[in-house]
């Protein structure tokens, strides 16, 4: 008796042969497949190879046909791959000769498979079954035809088979079944940039630095969305830029300013982010000096267009907005305040900006 196998519940990856479950060819929508046939009979020479003409497809599957009717005798490969090609026609009764032959011919030149009888007595009483079949592999634009022979000694007719898929019928379809998609890489890649050509369910790690990466992002590509940002974000820090230290304030106006320590942060790639920005204001003051403070957010250089969030007082006031905005790769952001009055003193404190991204493309 053998001995059973146990497999492994890990197997380890320095002594277990991988075989990859996908491949990298490219995926057909349907499975190459085609069947043809010759609804009336070929006059066929004696002594003569000669192609079989196909009039009539019964179904041809591909990305493109393989039969067309300007070339009425071939079969022609649209997707590279290993098929299985079978041909069969009637040949009528005869005592003529002693040949009835058929083959499959790659491309007008090497014969790929034989088939039929020879070196043996023809009755009239029963037809010949010239049967033809192969496997072969296959390069686009390859095309096979079926040729037959016989040495009756006069022309003589092949059999049609519009009714009967016996009699004189040619196809090829590809082994294995539909092809997959290719597969990807596991675990996800870890990188500054996306994998330039992903397929669907792949994951990636993006990073602003390898070695030493201030934010981590775990991406997943979805080619179901829509959107041109098809990797959506399943995971990972957000890009953050903070200042916690205590900061006196400009009080010469009511404009937009950048902090003192400026807190800014680069978005890498296009997308949706979850933004987020906090500060905290104090003036330091009395009841009698009550301010109205508020920040936002400007981009690559033009002042914030309205408030994000605003808080009025005069004693210590934390405050912070989170919204979804969409970024251009590149784009710098840029936390603003602004006083609506002006106090005699102010101060802010625990200032940061961070976006996460929802979905980037």
């Amino acid at each position: 008796m053998t001995d059973l196998l146990i497999p492994l519940a890990s197997p380890n990856p320095a002594t277990t042969d991988w075989v990859p479950l996908g491949n990298t060819g490219s995926v057909p929508t349907t499975q190459p497949s085609v069947r043809v046939y010759r609804s009336t009979a070929q006059v066929v020479p004696t002594a003569t190879w000669t192609a079989i003409s196909f009039d009539t497809v019964r179904y041809d599957k591909g990305p493109s046909p393989h039969w067309v009717a300007g070339s009425p005798t071939r079969l022609t490969c649209q997707v590279a791959g290993t098929y299985a090609v079978f041909a069969h026609v009637d040949v009528p009764g005869g005592t003529g000769g002693t040949q009835r032959l058929a083959v499959l011919r790659i491309n007008g030149g090497s014969w790929i498979g034989l088939g039929g009888s020879g070196g043996i007595t023809w009755n009239t009483s029963s037809d010949a079954q010239t049967p033809a079949h192969t496997v072969w592999s296959f390069n686009v634009g390859d095309y096979v035809e079926l040729l037959v022979y016989h040495d009756v000694g006069v022309n003589w007719n092949y059999g049609g088979s519009a009714g009967a898929p016996t009699s004189c019928d040619f196809g090829m379809a590809l082994l294995g079944g539909q092809q997959g998609p290719p597969g990807f890489a596991s675990p996800p890649t870890y990188a500054t940039t996306l994998p330039a050509s992903p397929v669907d369910g792949q994951e990636a790690i993006l990073v602003d630095n390898v070695t030493n990466p201030n934010y981590i992002l775990r991406l997943r590509y979805n080619a179901s969305n829509t959107s041109s940002t098809k990797w959506e974000c399943v995971g990972g820090s957000p890009i953050f830029s903070q200042q916690l230290a205590d900061e006196s304030l400009s009080v010469a106006d009511t404009n937009w300013h950048a902090f003192p320590s400026p807190i800014t942060l680069t978005v890498p790639r296009g997308g949706s982010y979850f933004t987020e920005a906090f500060a905290r204001f104090y003036t330091g003051g009395t009841s009698a000096n009550a301010v109205r403070a508020g920040i936002g957010i400007g981009v690559n250089g033009a002042l914030p267009g309205n408030y994000w969030a605003d808080s009025m007082g005069f004693d210590a006031r934390a405050f912070g907005a989170k919204k979804v905005q969409a970024y251009n790769a590149g784009d710098v952001l840029l936390l603003y305040y602004q006083w609506t009055a002006v106090p005699s003193s102010a101060f802010a404190a625990n200032k940061y900006l961070s976006v996460m991204p929802q979905k980037v493309s």
